[in-house]
């Protein structure tokens, strides 16, 4: 890898100041994913650098960070804005892995590299009048191809489940928006109908531990 230590890869590193360039300049979450997903198949295709990156993380390089705290357990992140206008990540799928459907707190764009990627996305049907209540109607499912890409809104409109329904391993990358301030995502359970907030570990941890001082005190 071209990287000196903790250096962002230079494709990505000129990838980003690219974005850093001209996102700002985009009046809409449309004209955003619009200006991604041409963009985003660039790096999507681009095998040597993936390979790069792979091999940075089997030999302990300091980038990519494994070790920075994500909200998942298979993401690692390549690039943050500076003003975290954007971030950029990359995830790893093992075989059948998927994740439960979940809502997002930015606009989105997602693509693989490889074969076996699925996206599924789903509207929500109740109107969110009943705490911890949800029901969800699947409306489409997608399996990408290497290169190709699929996008995702904020909050109701961005709900999806994605994973990867082959036999191998695959690499995505991800490319999400300015966050809303809401700390957390909303899971869904679609066999009982439940909506439950899913904090990024760190917060959760914190939470968790006021919780029990809290009852400690008590």
């Amino acid at each position: 890898m071209t990287t000196t230590t903790g250096q962002i890869h230079p494709e990505i590193q000129s990838f980003g100041e690219r974005f850093s360039k001209d996102l700002p300049d985009l009046d809409s979450y449309r004209s955003c994913i619009e200006y991604t997903r041409q963009a985003l198949p660039v790096l999507l295709l681009n095998r040597q650098l993936l390979v790069e990156i792979m091999q940075g993380v089997v030999s302990g390089e300091p980038y990519p960070d494994i070790r920075r705290p994500t909200m998942f357990d298979n993401e690692l992140i390549l690039y943050v804005h500076p003003a975290r206008l954007f971030s950029l990540r990359l995830y790893l799928w093992g075989a059948g892995e998927f994740t439960y459907p979940h809502d997002h707190n930015a606009w989105g764009v997602i693509g693989t590299a490889m074969e076996g990627y699925e996206v599924t996305n789903f509207r929500r049907v109740d109107d969110g009048s009943m705490e911890g209540y949800a029901k969800l109607e699947e409306v489409a499912r997608i399996n990408l191809k290497p290169g190709e890409t699929a996008f995702t809104l904020p909050f109701d409109e961005g709900i999806h489940r994605t994973g990867n329904s082959g036999d191998k391993t695959i690499i995505t990358l991800h490319l999400y928006g300015k966050s809303h301030s809401r700390s957390y995502l909303q899971g869904y359970d679609i066999v009982n109908n439940q909506v439950y907030r899913v904090f990024p570990p760190r917060l959760k941890k914190k939470t968790l531990a006021s919780q029990a001082l809290a009852d400690m005190k008590a």
